[in-house]
């Protein structure tokens, strides 16, 4: 029998042996530590989105907007990077929101704000700037706990928080209010 010939029928022969004896098996799971980190990364991630929300009379009612958002299915939620937020409410009644980072609740439709928050009335221009936000998309409510400046004109408001209602655009101030002039002058 030539040699090369031979050669062959043993590789085969071995080949045959090896799937015959070998059984794989999956790998094993990865430790609780690294379920943990693959469970705490965000499965989606977006850059400069944008959604609108319209109501049963097909009028815009609401405009969402970030520089990021990574959304976590396992929490139900999306953490934003410059949230922007403008809520439309007939005979051009509208708010805004703005500020440097958010969280969105999807199932409670809650967008809670922070650091640098900015709620402004689009009509006469008054701002309330705090340092929290959470604002209720459905009842369409704005709420801090937090102390909370407004600014109207040459007046200015102090709170230690506030509740809103936007579509009555109605503010309530909780304690310690401190109402102030701001002196400007002219050049």
């Amino acid at each position: 029998m030539p040699r090369p010939f031979l050669q062959l029928l043993l590789a085969l022969a071995l080949g045959l042996a090896a799937s015959y004896y070998w059984e794989p098996k999956a790998g094993k799971a990865p430790d609780p530590e690294t379920t943990a980190r693959q469970q705490s990364l965000p499965k989606n991630y977006l850059e400069n989105t944008r959604t609108w929300s319209y109501d049963e009379q097909g009028q815009l009612s609401e405009i969402l907007e970030a520089a990021s958002a990574e959304h976590f299915p396992q929490r139900n939620e999306s953490l934003l990077e410059q949230p922007r937020y403008y809520s439309h409410h007939g005979d051009d009644r509208t708010w805004s929101a703005q500020a440097t980072r958010g969280r969105y609740v999807h199932n409670e439709e809650l967008l809670i704000l922070r650091d640098g928050v900015d709620l402004t009335n689009d009509q006469t221009g008054g701002k309330l700037t705090s340092e929290s936000i959470t604002l209720n998309l459905v009842k369409k409510t704005a709420a801090s706990l937090v102390p909370v400046l407004i600014t109207q004109g040459p007046h200015q408001t102090r709170a230690d928080g506030m509740l809103a209602h936007l579509d009555l655009e109605q503010i309530r101030l909780m304690n310690n209010v401190e109402l102030s002039l701001i002196h400007i002058s002219e050049p």
